[in-house]
């Protein structure tokens, strides 16, 4: 009887066998099945940890680069000895009017005042143009309003160059400076400050570099394109400039 029993049992072992193979048949899925359902736990674990490392990966960047932009930012203005700074953050901005404005958190309650200059650790961004309280707008330099001028210096070895900055190609990322003193050639990559003139800039402040001159359109003077040495795309931090 047992015989028989072992037969019927191998019998049946062949046949299942025979059908895997024939249908494609994985005879082994209540295996897998139970151990998907034992180590799924498990699995999920491991991806929830790879996901949180990634995270804190990203985290770990975003900290660089604001740590990055706030040292720069400290170098800048320790050249400034003759004014106080206010650091602030950027708490808003308009996407439709990017390059136009930007609202910071600080306001009258920290000493700002309109016309003040704001700049980020790479050069001038704008003006104080509204003041509330706790907060205030600034007006960037890359702005649209055509009323928005700022008078510039070109340092062109011993050489000083005097010009309006009056516009800004969003295209191009270019500032665009006219109205210079004198029709002259000026080399490119030579430093564009801001003049002192007009009273409302101090004079000194790094604006950007010159990419390229053209005439103007009716060549009684020279426009001159200007790559602005601030990111208008990316800043977080920014110093407001109070004269002590």
């Amino acid at each position: 009887m047992l015989k028989i029993k072992t037969f019927v049992i191998l019998i049946a072992i062949y046949l299942i066998a025979f059908l895997a193979i024939k249908s494609d048949l994985n005879i082994f899925y209540p295996y897998y099945l139970l151990k998907d359902v034992i180590f799924f736990p498990v699995k999920a674990i491991n991806d929830e940890v790879k996901l949180d490392s990634k995270v804190e990966e990203g985290i770990k960047e975003e900290r660089d680069k604001e740590l990055e932009e706030l040292l720069k930012l400290n170098d800048l203005s320790s050249t400034l000895s003759e004014f106080d700074k206010v650091s602030s953050l950027v708490i808003e901005r308009n996407r439709m009017y990017w390059f136009n404005t930007i609202t910071i958190n600080k306001g009258s309650s920290s000493g700002i005042k309109e016309d003040m200059a704001v700049i980020t650790g790479s050069g001038l961004i704008g003006r104080i143009n509204k003041v509330s309280k706790t907060t205030s707008e600034v007006k960037l330099i890359t702005t649209s309003d055509i009323n928005n001028k700022i008078s510039v210096m070109i340092k062109n070895n011993d050489d000083t160059i005097y010009g309006i900055l009056s516009g800004y190609d969003n295209a191009k990322n270019y500032l665009q400076v006219t109205s210079t003193n004198k029709i002259t050639d000026i080399p490119k990559d030579s430093l564009v400050y801001t003049s002192g003139m007009g009273g409302v800039f101090p004079s000194g402040i790094l604006i950007g570099s010159v990419d390229s001159v053209i005439d103007s359109k009716y060549g009684v003077s020279k426009i001159i394109n200007i790559k602005p040495s601030a990111n208008f795309n990316d800043f977080r931090f920014v110093n407001v400039l109070i004269r002590k």
